[in-house]
């Protein structure tokens, strides 16, 4: 039979990987250019896209980073060659090969690669166009696949800068006033405790991720109150939990306007 022949079941074999990482947005161990230092930079000569069978296959460079210590870091990419013309895409694997986040635009990234197929922006400021937010541990691995999906050769500088994330969200109490978060990291939950609050809650968000804020009666409330940038003002009392994410767990931004920062604001005015 057919799976007696060795290079037919290799081939098979080989085959149903493929499938199962597919299924399961793992991309398998990727071969390494070279290594990417937390506070340093690398410089990464891209070859051009190729034109397939209709379909264009980027040109690729993969980096292993190696986290010196826990935290934070910023992943990002400047174009020498093609600069404003650069078509990049950054995406960042763990250890197994788990997609963690992909690079969209300038101000925001995204879970997963078909959250963004291939809607690829130009870089419109001199800083960098193709960012990305992580964190781990010390010792942790990680690795960036950077993707040139122009049809010419780029030149391209690569970063990863540790940063302290905008500190709100950490579970401290919220009774008045105003606070202002961020949501920086794919899957972040931003949380207030906000049992002692009375008055209005007002939430205000302007960018391109779907952020939510909901207020929870108890930490096991099934049915929490969604408020969002259009339906955004409530009463806040008797919720005791408040917590800010995205809706779908899918989108992250920067601590910055227009991006991943939020506002909230609990007084004694009432809601329109």
């Amino acid at each position: 039979m057919w799976w007696d022949r060795p290079g037919i079941a290799r081939g098979f074999l080989a085959g149903l990987v493929a499938l199962v990482l597919t299924a399961c947005n793992l991309q398998g161990a990727p071969p390494v250019s070279g290594d990417l230092p937390v506070g340093g930079d690398v410089i990464a000569q891209l070859p051009p896209a190729q034109e397939s069978g209709g379909e264009l296959r980027p040109g690729v460079r993969v980096y292993r980073i190696v986290l010196p210590q826990d935290g934070a870091v910023r992943v990002s990419a400047v174009s020498a060659d093609l600069q404003l013309r650069a078509r990049l895409r950054l995406v960042l694997l763990d250890q197994q090969g788990v997609v963690q986040a992909v690079s969209v635009a300038r101000n925001w990234f995204a879970a997963r690669q078909e959250l963004a197929p291939l809607s690829l922006r130009p870089q419109i400021t001199t800083d960098p166009g193709y960012r990305l937010n992580f964190k781990g541990q010390a010792g942790q691995v990680f690795y960036l696949r950077v993707e040139n999906y122009a049809l010419s050769q780029d030149r391209v500088t690569l970063y990863a800068d540790p940063f302290t994330p905008n500190p709100a969200g950490n579970g401290e109490a919220f009774t008045s006033g105003t606070r202002q978060g961020a949501i920086e990291f794919v899957g972040e939950f931003d949380r207030y405790n906000v049992s002692a609050a009375t008055g209005y809650l007002r939430f205000t968000y302007a960018g391109p991720l779907d952020l939510v804020a909901l207020l929870y009666l108890s930490p096991q409330d099934p049915s929490p109150l969604v408020l969002d940038p259009v339906m955004n003002c409530v009463p806040i009392s008797p919720a005791t939990l408040l917590m800010v994410r995205d809706r779908g767990l899918a989108r992250a931004g920067f601590d910055e306007e227009n991006s991943g920062r939020y506002q909230l604001e609990i007084s004694l005015i009432p809601c329109p």
